[in-house]
């Protein structure tokens, strides 16, 4: 397959290394030309990812992955395009800012081409991906979700440092708008990801449908809360404590 993976952050351009390294054509698009001219070299722009130098000194030199400012040179004829751009809260109003993803979903729907499967992995407010991406990316690209091209979210569920071993470890989670979008969604994370066994899990470790985009959504948010509550409470009892 042809991958795009849009901003190639902590998360992804790991994201973009393994997607490389399991065989497939990956070009990254960040607007940071530094970053992109350190990858082009194979040397990482940011230290303390576990494994991720010695997989770009590989994998830059033959070929199977490199990185541009330019999403004309990326989008076009991609199967799929991977987005992690961040998206921010206002510290004022609390309000998620959209302003860094509008920007990068109006940049790729200006490329897109037929057949392309777009997934979101940063986590968003439920409802996003259908109501917020699906009309935004018709209106600029003139191209029908479900017909033309497929939206899915799939978030990541990974933390900096030890990225390549978390995509191993987690359920990756799929939640599309369409069957067809589904379909396509578990075919594409399947052929660029491998799986940890796991006995611990209700079901095999691997791609989980959850059934919507908005399901996908709501579980993402689910466990981040979960663990940022949990964070607090830890923080709380070291004040009790100190």
């Amino acid at each position: 397959m042809r991958i795009a993976v849009v901003a190639l952050g902590k998360i992804g351009l790991p994201l973009a290394v393994q997607f490389a390294d399991s065989g497939h054509e990956v070009i990254g698009v960040d607007v940071n030309p530094a970053t992109v001219e350190s990858i082009n070299r194979g040397v990482e722009p940011f230290p303390g990812e576990a494994h991720l130098q010695e997989k770009l000194k590989t994998l830059v030199p033959e070929g199977k992955l490199r990185a541009t400012t330019d999403y004309a040179e990326a989008i076009p004829g991609a199967d799929a395009v991977v987005i992690v751009v961040p998206l921010f809260v206002d510290d004022a109003t609390w309000e998620p800012d959209f302003g860094w993803m509008d920007a990068a979903t109006r940049s790729l729907a200006e490329h897109l081409t037929p057949g392309t499967l777009v997934s979101y992995e940063t986590t968003l407010p439920v409802g996003t991906t259908r109501g917020r991406w699906k009309p935004l990316i018709e209106e600029v690209s003139g191209l029908t979700e479900g017909i033309d091209f497929h939206v899915v979210f799939s978030p990541e569920r990974v933390l900096t440092g030890r990225v390549f071993d978390d995509l191993r470890k987690y359920p990756k989670l799929v939640g599309a708008l369409s069957d067809q979008g589904a379909r396509r969604a578990r075919e594409f994370y399947e052929a660029v990801l491998q799986f940890d066994e796991r006995n611990d899990l209700s079901r095999p470790n691997g791609v989980w449908d959850l059934g919507s985009a908005e399901a996908s959504e709501m579980a993402k948010l689910a466990e981040t809360t979960y663990r940022d509550v949990n964070i607090g409470l830890a923080n709380q009892f070291a004040l009790f404590a100190a």
